[in-house]
């Protein structure tokens, strides 16, 4: 049964379907089984190997049994997953914003948040873990800026005759019809990646271009250097009153825990909150196509996925609750 003239990694790889077929509920009874009970169920397996003096499966050069327990475990505590930023958060946010002085953290993470619906950018591109020291690209072969996050050469500002837009006065603001944010060091490697984002006239209120304006006019005002993020605020209060400091992700954290607290009228000790987080962003656009009947590859292409990764960033929202009741609607 352990298959012992194959090489280790086949016996690796016979385990590893064994495996699925659990998870597939391909059981005796028909049933999926959990994480803990698929990894008790391995073991076993892997100790007929070891009873017969054979080399244990985990040994092989590629261990896939180790990726798809890993892949299970992670599936499983998807209950715990982060939640979107719901539309209700969104319009509380905007009946706010007049009371957010210019350049201050909450109109600085308010933009963001915006341009955040449409692009869906890890926080790791516009957020620090301190406000004063960011996060630097430490390839040794990396040419360029070394912030991870965004800096202002990322984003460039077109007119619809695709002129660029180098100097912002009043005037050449107003002519602005698009930008491309170019992605200059992901996650998935694809390196400077650029995506274009369109003005919107229809609904200007939480247009993501204008989002971007204001982000750029802030790091003008504030004399953010050209190498440095673009993600910042002028402190009002505490430690650095006064002073330029970067986004940190538990300022965002703070920002949307507090905004849910209020909307949602939950306690501060209720854990419902912990949802929410700057990774909540990259959700809420992945949501916000796929509530819009947007494609797979179109998510895939616009998010800058390289997988089906985005499935596991789908929640049950009220929008797929009322499309699942219209698609299912019976007539008379």
């Amino acid at each position: 049964p352990c298959m012992p003239v194959h090489t280790l990694q086949a016996r690796n790889y016979l385990i590893v379907c064994f495996t699925v077929s659990l998870i597939r509920g391909e059981t005796i009874q028909g049933y999926s089984v959990q994480h803990e009970t698929v990894h008790n169920y391995i073991n076993a397996a892997i100790s007929l190997h070891i009873d017969r003096s054979l080399p244990s499966p985990y040994h092989a050069e590629t261990n896939y049994i180790k990726i798809v327990l890993n892949a299970i475990s992670k599936f499983e505590k998807q209950s715990n997953r982060r939640d979107m930023v719901h539309d209700e958060m969104v319009h509380h946010i905007e009946s706010q914003q007049h009371l957010y002085p210019q350049d201050t953290l909450e109109a600085a993470l308010t933009d963001w948040l915006y341009l955040g619906c449409f692009v869906g950018f890890w926080g790791i591109k516009w957020c620090q873990t301190t406000k004063k020291k960011y996060l630097k690209i430490d390839h040794p072969l990396w040419v360029g800026h070394r912030s991870y996050a965004f800096v202002s050469n990322d984003f460039t500002f077109f007119t619809d005759n695709k002129l660029q837009i180098t100097v912002f006065t009043p005037t050449s603001i107003t002519t602005i019809a698009y930008i491309i944010i170019r992605f200059r060091k992901q996650k998935n490697n694809r390196n400077y990646e650029a995506i274009p984002y369109y003005r919107d006239n229809v609904n200007p209120t939480f247009c993501p271009v204008a989002a971007a304006i204001r982000i750029r006019l802030c790091a003008i005002r504030l004399k953010v250097k050209p190498e440095e993020p673009l993600g910042v605020f002028h402190s009002a209060k505490g430690k650095y009153t006064g002073t330029c400091g970067y986004i940190t992700k538990q300022q965002v954290t703070t920002f949307l825990q507090s905004i849910a607290r209020v909307v949602f009228k939950l306690k501060s000790s209720n854990q419902t909150l912990n949802r929410w987080t700057s990774h909540s962003i990259r959700v809420t656009a992945c949501n916000l196509l796929h509530c819009q009947g947007m494609s797979d590859t179109y998510i895939q292409s616009r998010l800058r996925w390289t997988s089906n990764a985005f499935l596991g960033y789908l929640r049950n929202t009220l929008y797929t609750a009322a499309t699942h009741t219209k698609a299912l609607y019976i007539p008379d």
